[in-house]
């Protein structure tokens, strides 16, 4: 009988351990990160990617997680390369500050890697004095009628913001930080989406039946983070008399 149990839970470890393998090759991740991750990190991620659709559906599209991309192999290249070239880092946190999505060049501002930081809360790499602010950022306030809806019935809050978030890069390379944090300009928007009244998850409702928009959800923030430039002077160059 003993064993018989050891051998049940033996199978029951070896299946869910190919699930979780599985899943992992779903991430759009290389496969040389999704082998190395451990089931929390890989529940994690996959949670955080699937909230991304509601943010980006048609930048995922239907063929999320598989091979056969619908974009061409110039939008792909675009796209892998432009986060490089604006010299800055792209994010997206969702309402109660978890991160949605951050770009790979997060690391060479902050020394922490995508895996590291997609999932866990932006509260957690920020200055605790900072926490207010980045709530504030974080709360849409109720939409007025000047706002203009676009055709999908959503609308943009605009955020710029700086918020000192936490670097652990070599002194030589993280440029401008005091007591292990880095003062990063944020600029972008929260994304609002206004649903039917009888919608069950919304947000800012009013019990005027009578006005139609009553019912709406904060997806989120996107936003782009910039590091400051050095104020340090590596060269002065003297005018002739």
């Amino acid at each position: 009988m003993k064993e018989k149990s050891k051998n049940a839970a033996r199978s029951r470890r070896e299946k869910e351990n190919a699930e979780f393998f599985e899943l992992a090759k779903l991430l759009p991740l290389p496969h040389a990160i999704t082998d190395q991750l451990d089931k929390a990190s890989v529940i994690r991620l996959t949670t955080s990617y699937l909230k991304m659709r509601a943010i980006v559906p048609e930048g995922l599209g239907n063929a999320w997680g598989s091979r056969s991309l619908t974009q061409t192999a110039i939008e792909r290249e675009v796209n892998s390369q432009l986060t490089q070239i604006l010299d800055g880092f792209l994010f997206v946190v969702s309402p109660d500050g978890k991160i949605m999505y951050i770009s790979e060049t997060a690391s060479t501002h902050l020394g922490l890697s995508q895996v590291e930081l997609t999932g866990n809360s932006i509260y957690e790499y920020i200055h605790p004095i900072d926490h207010e602010e980045m709530a504030n950022v974080l709360t849409a306030p109720l939409p007025t009628y000047s706002q203009t809806l676009c055709a999908n019935g959503e609308y943009e809050i605009e955020r710029s913001f700086f918020i000192r978030m936490k670097c652990v890069l070599a002194k030589r390379n993280a440029g401008l930080t005091t007591n292990g944090f880095k003062v990063i300009h944020c600029s972008g928007y929260l994304k609002i989406k206004q649903f039917n009244f009888d919608t069950i998850s919304c947000y800012g409702s009013t019990n005027n039946m009578n006005n139609t928009e009553n019912c709406y959800q904060n997806v989120g923030l996107i936003a782009y983070g910039y590091s400051l430039p050095s104020c340090s002077i590596t060269e002065i160059r003297l005018v002739e008399q």
